[in-house]
């Protein structure tokens, strides 16, 4: 579609590469001001995003290079990330791994951390996304539809505008402060999972490569988080005077008001 945006002499900016240091940017700058909001500490923020950024490009990366290694003609090659050449799931969970382990040493309160960034997340996604799309990172199976571009399914730009609508949808949600805090979080990486699964189903190599490993992939997260989800925030069965009462995790308890 677009593979370089623009170029200044001899240096060319990458759809890719450019789209992904916003989305970062952005999804920074959304992780401030949602921490501020919840009354967080912000002074460390920076620290742990870069970590998060850095150790998801690295796992991104990594997991390309060990799928694609036939690609690279030396290893000097794997650091130039912005042409293109990273997988998705190897880099969110690199850094959602550094993302816990930087927001527990500085002894943040995890859930509301794990709230905000699954919403950054979110904002990160929809922006790199539309660079993977200009890029023509994904091929999409032919179509003579109202819903292809070029004869093909713009599965990336899918991906975009799902991100974005599930972005809007749990931003109004978060914002009304009702669900308990974790709930979001794991209703974002079901709904972004999910999204992204059956997105995977329009790929021209869904049937076979590395399309169909990530579905597998993303069937298996869709499951563990689910399980997860159920166990911290489903309902819990107890006993009282009056027989036997069903307790919420999910909705924050909020006392009637007289």
């Amino acid at each position: 579609m677009l593979p370089i945006l623009f170029s200044l002499g001899r240096f060319k900016f990458y759809s890719f590469g450019s789209f992904i240091a916003v989305g970062a940017i952005a999804a920074g700058y959304f992780l401030f001001f949602a921490a501020k909001n919840r009354r967080l500490h912000t002074h460390h923020l920076f620290d742990t995003v870069l970590y998060t950024l850095v150790f998801a490009l690295i796992g991104a990366r990594l997991s390309y290079y060990f799928i694609y290694a036939n690609q690279f003609t030396n290893f000097g090659q794997i650091f130039l990330f912005w042409q293109g050449g990273l997988i998705a799931l190897g880099g969110l969970i690199a850094g959602f791994l550094a993302y816990i382990y930087f927001s527990q040493k500085e002894n943040d309160p995890i859930y509301q951390m794990l709230d905000i960034g699954a919403l950054a997340l979110l904002v990160g996604w929809a922006i790199g996304k539309t660079g993977c799309f200009l890029s023509s990172c994904s091929i999409g199976a032919s179509t003579q539809t109202i819903f292809g571009i070029h004869g093909a399914y713009p599965v990336d730009l899918y991906s975009a505008i799902w991100a974005a609508l599930l972005f809007g949808l749990m931003l109004v949600i978060w914002l009304k402060n009702r669900l308990s805090d974790g709930v979001t979080f794991f209703l974002v990486l079901e709904g972004l999972f999910l999204g992204e699964l059956l997105i995977n189903t329009l790929k021209l190599d869904f049937d076979a490569g590395l399309a169909r490993v990530e579905a597998i992939v993303l069937l298996v997260l869709i499951v563990g988080v689910y399980l997860i989800f159920w166990k911290l925030h489903g309902p819990r069965f107890q006993k009282n005077r009056f027989g036997i009462a069903i307790r919420n995790f999910v909705f924050k308890y909020l006392p009637h008001r007289r």
